[in-house]
């Protein structure tokens, strides 16, 4: 799925570098995928809680405001921060937990 001006379709062709590319993919394939050869799953969650977790609000404390809002972006749950989910493929880890899923990992759903 491509986007442009807060209009979507189909055709990356069309315009090319002037909009974004998107895809929906099935995680819990992907988890699988890798179990199969050989990784681990070593965290899944939200974009917001990755980022959060990795210290984005300590980081925006001197941002200006157009910054702040242009991070929110990424974190409120009708914008990317629900939409966007992020995987942590390990290998030779075990128990291994990667600081962006201390809190809010959702592994157990996939």
């Amino acid at each position: 799925m491509c986007h442009r001006a807060h209009r979507a379709d189909d055709d990356p062709l069309q315009d090319v570098g002037e909009k974004d590319i998107t895809a929906h993919i099935d995680v819990s394939a992907i988890a699988l995928t890798a179990q199969d050869v050989g990784l681990e799953v070593a965290g899944y969650t939200k974009q917001a809680h990755f980022l959060m977790n990795c210290g984005l609000l300590d980081l925006l404390q001197p941002a200006s405001l157009r910054e702040r809002a242009n991070a929110q972006k990424l974190l409120t749950e009708h914008e990317m921060g629900e939409l966007f989910k992020v995987i942590a493929l390990t290998k030779n880890l075990p128990g291994f937990r990667p600081l962006g899923f201390v809190r809010g990992d959702r592994t157990h759903t996939l």
